[in-house]
């Protein structure tokens, strides 16, 4: 009676065991695939992407490591100054994180920025741009980490994607060579840091 009490009381102590990793591991899986979103917080992997406007060049790093720079197309007006609605031409300017990834883009693989953004929203609805309720899911969203609406006034499904063509332009997205596109992929997951600035 005595063994058989005790083989009960190590097969109870073994599956709690395995009831606590599993769900430690499936807290950590969890918090890798959402990313920490919005609030300008680290990702998970420590991945930060910064793309000037000026030099037309991005840059990845991991840490505080450069891993390397590329060459990226814009917005064809992005030299105009920032991006005010849907359909002039520019990429935006701003803090953003990535909130989708698509694999089956048309530009081979996409990386979907949080534009637009807190300030974004803000700006657009002083301007009578946007609505309040518009400017108030906006605002939702980034403090959520989730994607934003892209069906505003303002604009929206602004891209990190393939399918660059050397001194071309987009129509407000980033654009990078396809084998760049692959790197970014790997190292992307969702809450990545991504600036975009002079």
């Amino acid at each position: 009676m005595k063994w058989f009490k005790r083989k009960i009381r190590a097969l109870i102590a073994g599956v709690l065991i395995m009831v606590t990793t599993v769900s430690f591991s499936g807290a950590t899986l969890a918090e890798q695939a959402a990313g920490p979103g919005a609030g300008n917080l680290r990702s998970t992997n420590g991945v930060t992407i910064y793309v000037s406007k000026r030099l037309k060049i991005l840059t990845l790093k991991q840490n505080g490591v450069l891993i390397k720079e590329y060459p990226v197309s814009m917005g064809a007006s992005s030299a105009e100054g920032n991006k005010k609605v849907e359909g002039d031409m520019r990429t935006p300017s701003g803090e953003f994180y990535v909130c989708t990834r698509n694999d089956k883009s048309v530009a081979y693989l996409s990386l979907g920025l949080s534009y637009p953004g807190i300030k974004d929203a803000e700006r657009g609805y002083a301007d009578g741009i946007i609505t309040e309720a518009q400017r108030d899911e906006i605002i939702r969203a980034n403090k959520a980490g989730e994607q934003p609406p892209w069906d505003t006034p303002l604009g929206g499904a602004i891209m990190i994607h393939g399918c660059r063509v050397p001194d071309g332009d987009t129509h407000g997205c980033v654009a990078v060579d396809n084998d760049v596109m692959d790197v970014l992929w790997s190292y992307c997951n969702l809450g990545v840091p991504v600036t975009i600035g002079p």
